[in-house]
């Protein structure tokens, strides 16, 4: 009961958690060419991650109620990770941790992303296996949580990727990866003058 109580609360609020950790990176930030590079491949790969999601779960995983989702989807990256949206942020976070050359950053994102995220995790397993049973818990058993695996579930959903459903879903990631990007950049540039 408390817990899917703190489920729900991060999940409502799970767009609005990264402020203060952006606001202390902004505050630290000294990024380096090579710390551009390093964080920039993260950044890269977990927006591709997140797109190819979204590219197949559409915008119901922004919904701010977990009845939003079309259905199962077992296809694209869930066929081989369950969480890939929230392995994509936490890759993005990191990337972004890497740009601005604030490594201790790293130890708080792990904390606070799992403080987040396993309750956020335990409520839509706990809703996915009501609504969808043995068809869920069939794919539970075989793809893991976090870690990808290498080959894919072998019973993948019947849904379709689109391009544009998952660039209309990721407009607000996309901006807000450039604005802190740019910030980290601007406030560099700032203390160089």
């Amino acid at each position: 009961m408390i817990s899917s109580k703190i489920g729900n609360f991060f999940f409502k609020i799970r767009s609005f958690t990264p402020i203060p950790f952006i606001f202390a990176l902004l505050y630290f930030a000294k990024s380096a060419w090579y710390t551009v590079v390093m964080g920039g491949a993260f950044i890269v790969a977990g927006e591709f991650l997140r797109i190819w999601a979204v590219g197949y779960a559409g915008a119901s995983t922004r919904a701010r109620t977990l009845g939003a989702a079309r259905d199962l989807v077992t296809t694209g990256p869930y066929s081989y990770v369950r969480n890939p949206l929230y392995l994509g942020n936490f890759l993005l976070s990191l990337g972004v941790c890497l740009v601005a050359n604030v490594y201790w950053l790293v130890a708080v994102l792990i904390v606070g992303y799992l403080c987040q995220y396993l309750p956020i995790i335990a409520l839509e397993e706990t809703y996915l296996l009501e609504s969808c049973g043995s068809v869920y818990q069939t794919y539970r058993e075989r793809v893991p949580r976090f870690l990808p695996q290498f080959s894919p579930y072998p019973n993948p959903s019947d849904h379709d990727f689109s391009f544009a459903r998952a660039i209309k879903s990721e407009k607000r990631t996309l901006t807000a990866i450039v604005c802190v990007i740019g910030l980290i950049f601007a406030r560099q540039a700032i203390n160089v003058l």
